[in-house]
């Protein structure tokens, strides 16, 4: 990415920048996954084939969902939400008929020594708290919660 006028960002090791006077793009590098975005529609045509020119890749076009982003093009902009992320973990904890409450947790019950029962599967109740905690990033409000 740097040979071809990228710079890395400081805040993210996946995420590189190009800048050249008032053009500006990102590009987001996930495996041999990559999200891109430009200034200008020449600009996004310029640097995808640079990347054709270095990679075997395929243009899938816009972007509707990624890494359980689902974006959606507004006027203003994009939206990014994880609604659809959020339902499909409801849906794995068997939990979609639940009703919403200001927060799951009771604040005055007191722990005890006793740690109960373990659970039935052990492998979905981490998989389901790796989801949940993946979640998190995106929605901070729910960090209490979870």
């Amino acid at each position: 990415m740097l040979t071809l006028g990228f710079t890395d960002a400081k805040s993210d090791a996946s995420l590189f920048i190009y800048r050249r006077g008032d053009e500006i793009a990102y590009l987001l590098l996930y495996v041999d996954d990559i999200v891109l975005t430009a200034s200008s529609q020449q600009l996004l045509q310029r640097v995808v084939s640079s990347l054709q020119q270095e990679f075997a890749m395929k243009n899938l076009g816009q972007l509707h969902h990624f890494l359980g982003v689902t974006v959606e093009s507004r006027p203003s902009g994009l939206l990014l939400h994880q609604r659809k992320y959020a339902l499909d973990i409801l849906e794995r904890a068997e939990m979609t008929d639940c009703k919403p409450c200001s927060t799951p947790v009771d604040t005055q019950t007191k722990l005890s020594a006793d740690l109960g029962d373990p659970v039935a599967d052990p492998t979905a109740y981490r998989s389901l708290a790796g989801a949940l905690q993946y979640l998190i990033f995106i929605r901070p409000d729910l960090t209490y919660a979870v």
